[in-house]
């Protein structure tokens, strides 16, 4: 099964025909905004990698959420009832109404995400919904975005050399995976439910989703075996089972200080889930009192989360950009009404930063994406790193709550103060105003550490005003092409940890 791509999270809305009687009625009251209504997340699709770089995750990327109402627990929980929700949910509130069949026969279709699939068809075939419309559990999500918490092994894994090695991206403190000694480094060699069938990763590469069906559901207690190469050369075996563990959104804050200079502030945030909220105040708060004008922002993996965490990092980086617009909301023609710009709003641990470099790959998404692009058209900005994932849109959430039923239909797009939002091909495109640094992920050293490429690469930027190695003005200027072929169409729920955090398991 593939995942869909990373959302933007807002909330809940109610069902079908009853929800939009209810918003419509809410629209027309003075004072409503019918935007905060929506959760919105702002996600990333996880599809096959184009480079070598993500692990061939649910097929979904995450973006930004909010609050919202839910749908009344009466609603009938057949596939029928689903297949209607969904068709007259997408019938009001899709992003692209041009772009879905003129008609089409809900019954012709065995399960619901078959329907959504054929719904998104025309929107997938032009890379502007690679899977973004999704479905998923209320509880599973509610648990990553509001609790911060998930349950798996707690490692983030990365494809090299052509989609044929694993190699380990982090490890999740608190993890099962921790406690079993796994490192940033470490490549799988072959995994499986027990040290007499293990499967080589070349083998499980080599089929569709392979990697999540080795891995198994998000199930506590469920093991695998997994044959690794340390970063120190050596083979062991290692049993993990899957657990419960914090997400710990906020990983790394560092001051880096520089003779002579204000110091650098370095902050990596996995997912923006609103656990993240506190840590983000504390960091920017400790960049403040050193007297921090230079940050940089390591979002290497990030695959978004909630749009109001996003909102309030923006903010924190406000400094004397108070009330001028930072990015805006926009809905199909018929919803026009629910659009909304959002302002830089000063925050007691707001940093004036006169240069940000963001730590990217294409495994950065959603939300993050939302934050380089808000932010380029008012700070020296740097993109360190590789393109983005290109997820410039979002998904409203739309719940049948008596099935633990969530749909994640893409409802808008993020646009900044200057109206540009449509890097479907990722960031850098030809109207980022910001430099490219193209830099490369060394899983031999610590993410964040001043050997690490991209962060040494990083520090480059803040400190010479240039690129230690200037990305390719043709990629730059030219997005990364997508087909038919590209976004194979989801056949089932999407597992919401692949969309904020993609490649965790």
């Amino acid at each position: 099964m593939r995942a869909a791509g990373r959302t933007v999270n807002e909330r809940a809305l109610p069902a079908a025909d009853e929800m939009m009687q209810r918003l419509d009625q809410q629209s027309k009251m003075p004072g409503m905004d019918q935007t905060r209504l929506a959760m919105r997340i702002w996600r990333r699709k996880v599809t096959v990698s184009l480079v070598p770089v993500l692990v061939l995750m649910l097929g979904s990327c995450g973006g930004g959420s909010g609050d919202g109402l839910v749908g009344p627990t009466s609603t009938a929980c057949t596939a029928s009832a689903k297949k209607s929700f969904i068709l007259n949910t997408a019938q009001q509130w899709y992003l692209f109404p041009d772009l879905l069949p003129a008609s089409i026969d809900p019954a012709a279709y065995t399960t619901a995400d078959n329907l959504l699939a054929a719904l998104t068809a025309g929107a997938r075939a032009q890379a502007k919904d690679r899977n973004f419309s999704f479905t998923t559990t209320i509880s599973a999500e509610t648990a990553i975005l509001s609790g911060g918490t998930t349950i798996a092994f707690g490692l983030s894994l990365r494809t090299v050399s052509d989609n044929t090695r694993i190699i380990v991206g982090q490890v999740f403190e608190g993890s099962n995976a921790a406690a079993a000694g796994f490192l940033r480094g470490d490549e799988i060699l072959a995994l499986g439910d027990s040290a007499g069938n293990l499967q080589s990763a070349s083998a499980i590469l080599a089929s569709t989703d392979g990697l999540t069906a080795a891995l198994g559901p998000a199930t506590t207690g469920l093991t695998r075996v997994f044959r690794v190469l340390t970063a120190a050369g050596v083979t062991v075996d290692r049993s993990v089972a899957k657990a419960e563990f914090s997400l710990n959104p906020v990983n790394i804050v560092r001051i880096i200080d520089r003779p002579g200079l204000t110091p650098i502030g370095y902050l990596s945030i996995r997912t923006f889930v609103s656990t993240a909220d506190g840590q983000l105040r504390a960091a920017f708060a400790s960049f403040k009192n050193s007297g921090v004008r230079d940050v940089i922002l390591d979002m290497r993996y990030n695959g978004g989360g909630l749009i109001t965490t996003a909102e309030l990092l923006t903010n924190l980086f406000a400094g004397d950009r108070t009330g001028q617009v930072s990015y805006s909301v926009r809905f199909n023609p018929s919803k026009a009404s629910s659009e909304t710009t959002s302002q830089f709003a000063l925050q007691p641990q707001t940093v004036g930063a006169l240069r940000i470099a963001f730590i990217a790959t294409d495994a950065t998404a959603s939300a993050s994406e939302l934050i380089i692009n808000a932010l380029a058209p008012y700070a020296n900005v740097a993109i360190v790193g590789g393109r983005t994932y290109g997820k410039p849109v979002g998904q409203n959430a739309y719940d049948i709550t008596s099935c633990d039923f969530r749909l994640r239909l893409v409802a808008f797009r993020l646009v900044n103060r200057n109206n540009q939002g449509d890097y479907y091909g990722g960031l850098p495109d030809a109207t980022f105003s910001g430099a490219f640094c193209a830099s490369t992920d060394d899983f031999s050293k610590p993410i964040g550490a001043d050997t690490d490429a991209m962060t040494s690469d990083a520090q480059y930027w803040l400190n010479n005003n240039r690129c230690r190695v200037q990305g390719a003005s043709a990629l730059r200027q030219q997005a990364r092409q997508f087909t038919d072929a590209t976004t194979p169409a989801l056949t089932g729920p999407v597992d919401p940890l692949q969309v904020y955090v993609p490649g965790t398991y």
